[in-house]
């Protein structure tokens, strides 16, 4: 996505989808971020692209206007992956035993990167065990010690990428290669209190963990 616009209201857009009105912010200030880009537009067509904006709010501060977001924008990036991942054929395929984890995603997605994340890692992780049972295997996913238990979700992976069913592996070798990362940002979200998952460390991961969603449910 292009940093630079000759128009105003798409300037000021772009930055809105980058974070920048997070925080209160006057028209001084986005002059001075949007000069340094290269876009100097003049103060009142800046003050009208403000004033006009639909995802700002404002208040008078010491006689000064201050603009926030009212809502987080969606980049193109994010709706992209969403498209994917809310893709209807796959939504059928996990049918109503993910109707829980699709609706918490719905809510989430693109908004809180923590919540996404173990999510995203639950569904996985869910769709393994069911995929095994469904064909009868899900003892393969069991953990000797102690009994009763599953095996971790590194180990369900590499168990998905070596057995088979009717000929055909619960996971590509190279998926199962790929996901580990989904993993690791679930549990930082789970597990590590000093670390908050930021969603653009989400969405490099996502091509995969669609995939191997696509992958697993094809044995439901």
């Amino acid at each position: 996505m292009s940093n630079v616009s000759v128009q105003a209201p798409k300037a000021l857009k772009i930055l809105w989808e980058e974070g920048t009105f997070k925080s209160w912010m006057n028209q001084e200030k986005v002059a001075q971020i949007l000069g340094n880009r290269g876009n100097n537009f003049p103060v009142p067509t800046l003050r009208m692209a403000l004033f006009r904006a639909p995802y700002l709010t404002r208040r008078k501060e010491n006689s000064i206007f201050e603009y926030i977001q009212k809502r987080p924008a969606i980049s193109k990036e994010i709706a992209n992956a969403a498209s994917h991942l809310f893709d209807v054929k796959l939504l059928n395929q996990l049918g109503k035993t993910f109707a829980q984890e699709v609706d918490d995603l719905h809510l989430n997605f693109g908004k809180s990167g923590n919540c996404t994340a173990f999510i995203l890692r639950k569904i996985l992780e869910k769709l393994i065990y069911i995929a095994f049972a469904k064909k009868g295997l899900e003892s393969k996913l069991e953990d000797k010690t102690p009994p009763g238990m599953l095996v971790g979700l590194n180990a369900m992976v590499n168990i998905s990428s070596q057995e088979k069913s009717g000929g055909i592996p619960f996971l590509t070798p190279s998926t199962a290669r790929e996901i580990k990362g989904i993993k690791f940002l679930g549990d930082a979200a789970a597990h590590n209190p000093l670390v908050d998952v930021d969603i653009r460390t989400i969405l490099p991961q996502m091509p995969f963990i669609i995939t191997a969603y696509k992958e697993l449910s094809r044995f439901l």
